[in-house]
């Protein structure tokens, strides 16, 4: 090999290293690092401290992050999801605090995808969406009940309308009970009814 071959070899190969001892110090430096600390990280110079660095910084960086919950509701077969974007947090942070609120109210999802961009818990649930309903009158007051699955309903709204403002037909359909499918169809039916 010929000198000057063996010269920019040389050359490149200093150059190299000192910006790499450049890098290192400037991410010190970045950290608010006194200078007796930094002149310690300098005389203790390996590539584990530049690379727990530069994780260090990566993790303290912020993000907009979609968060949202996946329910699958079995009996009907509908899927809802509801979703937010939570701001300036980590993954970690929001991840930790969704998992903590699921543990104390006993609602715990899974999690089906999780990025920077966007965290998703998912949950399947043997029972109907919170979108079928039936409407009954009993002892003169209407009750809009929230049809869980097909032994569970749950009270969701009583309505207190005088019998006399309600048609012969609405009377006989809501002795047997009107199921709907929808709140849009719920909220016709109670306009009528109050009308």
């Amino acid at each position: 090999m010929r000198i000057e071959t063996k010269y920019r070899i040389l050359v490149i190969s200093m150059f190299v290293i000192l910006l790499m001892f450049g890098v290192y110090v400037g991410f010190n430096v970045g950290k608010g690092n006194s200078s007796n600390e930094l002149a310690e990280s300098v005389m203790n110079n390996n590539t584990d401290d530049e690379v727990s660095i530069y994780t260090e910084s990566k993790a303290e960086e912020k993000y907009d992050i979609e968060l949202v919950y996946e329910e699958e509701y079995t009996l009907c077969g509908h899927k809802i999801d509801n979703s937010d974007i939570i701001t300036n947090t980590t993954l970690d942070e929001l991840k930790e605090k969704e998992i903590a609120k699921q543990k104390e109210s006993g609602n715990e999802y899974e999690i089906l995808e999780e990025s920077n961009e966007r965290l998703v818990f998912y949950k399947k649930l043997d029972q109907n969406c919170p979108n079928h309903f039936n409407i009954k009158l009993e002892n003169g007051i209407v009750v809009v009940y929230s049809i869980v699955n097909d032994t569970v309903s749950t009270v969701y709204q009583k309505i207190d309308i005088p019998q006399e403002l309600i048609s012969p037909e609405m009377l006989e359909e809501l002795n047997v009970g009107i199921k709907v499918d929808s709140k849009e169809d719920l909220n016709l039916i109670i306009e009528d009814l109050e009308s």
